[in-house]
């Protein structure tokens, strides 16, 4: 029988979806937009900043995980981390505009998030590192690639935005009812069919969120908030791609 959760809870088999993108990511910040004929300079201004700020984020995350390793070791501690990621999420969508705090709170959430991550990295490296490794690979080639399509790409994702959260509120109800009743809930299959909406719906959000830049404004609160929406979504992204490697490869047989 196919397990969905992991020892550290979360919905979906992973810490970060219990905050997916779209509930508490990009959505909840104001951005401000551009004249059309500003739009193209903005947006290159704009994604030069947001690529900046995430290669620093995943970097803080990095050192948030190797602390996380040695001091997240139990159910407590791990809530712990969870919920001061939330509160410092929740404070940062008020004080996006405070120059200095911003950045702050952005690389302590993305550091608090890293720690998080920790539980699940020690066991897949005791366990399975292959599969760790090749679901890290397969979340940055598969981010780039549709971070690149969206930008390039004629095609307008905007609409996709509420068929998406739609699909994230049924994907979380699922997983919820997955956690309290046994039977199909608990089977391969199900776990297979979540993994594979999880990766769909993240996907897509990769997509709306990169053709989002492109009418945004080329500021700093803009693109901290652009940034935390990214970073969970390619976070999330993660998860469920490692969730379904691991029942691919049999690697869910950790417990």
């Amino acid at each position: 029988m196919y397990n969905q959760g992991n020892p550290f809870g979360g919905i979906g088999g992973g810490p970060f979806s219990r905050r997916p993108a779209g509930a508490f990511g990009g959505s909840r910040f104001q951005y401000q937009t551009v004249p059309t004929y500003e739009g193209a300079q903005a947006a290159s201004g704009l994604i030069a900043k947001v690529m900046t700020l995430l290669a620093f984020s995943f970097l803080f995350a990095f050192f948030g995980t190797v602390v996380g390793y040695f001091t997240v070791l139990s159910l407590g501690t791990y809530w712990i981390v969870a919920i001061a990621g939330l509160v410092v999420l929740f404070i940062l969508n008020f004080a996006i505009q405070a120059q200095g705090w911003n950045l702050f709170l952005l690389y302590l959430f993305t550091f608090l998030e890293g720690m998080g991550l920790a539980p699940i990295v020690r066991i897949y490296l005791a366990t399975a590192p292959d599969i760790l490794s090749e679901a890290f690979l397969i979340t940055a080639i598969t981010s780039l690639a549709l971070a690149v399509y969206a930008w390039t790409t004629k095609h307008d994702f905007t609409r996709l935005a509420d068929y998406l959260f739609f699909g994230l509120i049924l994907l979380i109800i699922t997983s919820i009812v997955g956690i309290f009743f046994g039977g199909i809930f608990h089977t391969t299959l199900f776990g297979l069919i979540i993994s594979l909406i999880g990766i769909a719906i993240f996907s897509g959000y990769v997509l709306v969120y990169v053709q989002r830049a492109k009418y945004m404004a080329d500021t700093l609160p803009n693109a901290i908030g652009l940034t935390v929406s990214i970073f969970i979504t390619v976070l999330n992204l993660f998860l469920y791609i490692l969730q379904l490697l691991s029942i691919l490869q049999g690697g869910n047989r950790r417990r």
